[in-house]
């Protein structure tokens, strides 16, 4: 168990994190390690300061609520598309990754039933007024 810092410290802390000062910053003026103001940061706001942890993603938040409109409003119908899409916005990337997208939008893959001794229907030939 750690010991608890003095008042005036501590009341420092809490000025210095109102500013919203880095708590490295914070931690090398007051003279405590970051991760202790990270404890005294969590422990007063519970908004947090901290970032999130893992991988950045390679896809923005943007770009992926993006494709999930093109998906369903029917301008994007494949995980294919979706791969030349984001490849059209500068986010080139394999097949499966284009998958791991619209499955981090919830879209799931279905496998293409085949109509048995039925003809294409006419007019059907893709999206109809989708931007470009």
């Amino acid at each position: 168990m750690s010991k608890k810092l003095p008042s005036d410290i501590q009341n420092s802390i809490k000025t210095l994190l109102e500013n919203s000062d880095d708590p490295a910053v914070i931690g090398k003026r007051v003279g405590v390690h970051r991760n202790t103001v990270n404890r005294y940061a969590n422990k007063w706001m519970h908004d947090g300061i901290r970032k999130r942890g893992g991988r950045p993603s390679i896809v923005a938040e943007s770009t992926r609520r993006y494709i999930k409109r093109q998906v369903l409003t029917g301008c994007l119908r494949t995980a294919k598309d979706v791969q030349m899409k984001l490849e059209e916005l500068g986010r080139p990337m394999s097949y499966q990754s284009a998958i791991n997208v619209l499955h981090s939008v919830e879209i799931y893959a279905e496998i293409k039933k085949k109509a048995e001794g039925k003809d294409m229907v006419q007019g059907d030939s893709g999206p109809g007024n989708c931007p470009t």
